[in-house]
């Protein structure tokens, strides 16, 4: 048997030739254990892995992608970094990715589809090999090339089994009314709704569908008001609601930013929550517990969609597994914003 040659560590790093006399082993066997492949055994893995540490061995991404075609990239285009549901989902579908042997790079297109489609063409062009997008409106022509050209893409934050475009994540429409339910069953007849800007997010548009729905089911009395989604947008909703005969008492918010921003405006002006006016959010962001009063609402399942995401991602990409549209639960939160009547 051939005696495996030693590195010369004093000319250059390893390449994968060299790293195969070191270990006796293949070039295709190095190679499967760099791409992190399943088909490795655990006992050819470490002795690899040894190797590597042992010379100092850095694969070169570049050369990489070159070689095997694939750069194990995912993309990501999200309306805003602005806002923690979004950077909590990411986060989430980053170390998962990692934890499969694949990086992300994210985009935002705040809110517009022209802007996502641009910037979901250059993620392409830099060697993405799928897109994540946020909710299912998106650019017509966008869609049709990533179809022919085969190349996978995920929408998230939303579930429509009827769509022939794969999605993650949560029916709002079902959530707008469970949140109107739960409203109903504390003594609330009245409600203001306030919610975001409905052009291009589908996501607004489908709760406020199933506002109406429930609503309209027990003869409940609505009112809307619509501002931009965050917290100055909640702060001048509740200048507009204080400023009208509204008789409301209970204030559905379709996002927690806004909510925060209601409760701001009403404390300055000495008007108590709940007592005097009932609040609901929708997201459970990081803060709402923490906020005074501890804020009542809906929690979307933000980390397992990433988490999933990314998995669906992976399967299909190292394993040729259809990705298929998956519906995640979420769940009332009960804080102390709500109170019955």
């Amino acid at each position: 048997m051939t005696t495996p040659t030693p590195i010369n560590n004093t000319k250059k790093k390893p390449s994968v030739r060299s790293l195969a006399k070191v270990t006796g082993l293949s070039v295709a066997t190095i190679s499967r254990v760099l791409n992190k492949s399943d088909n490795v055994s655990d006992k050819t893995r470490t002795r690899v892995l040894s190797a590597l540490q042992e010379h100092g061995y850095v694969m070169n991404s570049a050369a990489r992608a070159l070689a095997t075609n694939r750069t194990r990239t995912i993309g990501a285009v999200v309306p805003t970094l602005s806002y923690s549901i979004f950077s909590r989902f990411l986060n989430a579908v980053e170390q998962h990715l990692a934890e499969l042997g694949y990086a992300l790079v994210v985009a935002t297109s705040d809110g517009d589809l022209k802007a996502e489609a641009k910037r979901a063409r250059e993620l392409l062009d830099i060697g993405t090999e799928g897109l994540i997008l946020s909710g299912a409106m998106h650019d017509p022509a966008l869609i049709s090339v990533m179809q022919e050209q085969n190349i996978p893409f995920i929408c998230t934050s939303i579930c429509d089994n009827n769509s022939d475009m794969p999605a993650i994540g949560y029916d709002n429409t079902m959530l707008a009314e469970k949140a109107i339910n739960y409203l109903y069953s504390q003594g609330h007849q009245d409600i203001c709704v306030v919610h975001g800007d409905v052009k291009n997010n589908d996501r607004t548009a489908l709760r406020l569908q199933g506002v109406k729905r429930a609503t309209k089911a027990l003869s409940m009395t609505t009112s809307f008001l619509e501002g931009s989604l965050d917290v100055s947008g909640g702060v001048d909703a509740a200048k507009a609601f204080m400023g009208t005969q509204d008789k409301s008492s209970a204030c559905l918010c379709l996002s927690d930013v806004l909510a925060l921003g209601m409760i701001f405006e009403f404390s300055r002006n000495n008007i108590r929550v709940p007592d005097d006016i009932s609040i609901m959010g929708f997201d459970d962001l990081d803060w709402a517990m923490h906020c005074h009063p501890a804020l009542t609402t809906i929690a979307l399942p933000t980390i397992i969609m990433g988490k999933k995401t990314a998995q669906a991602m992976v399967h299909y990409l190292d394993k040729n597994e259809p990705i298929k549209t998956l519906a995640l639960d979420a769940t009332i939160i009960e804080r102390e914003t709500v109170r019955r009547i």
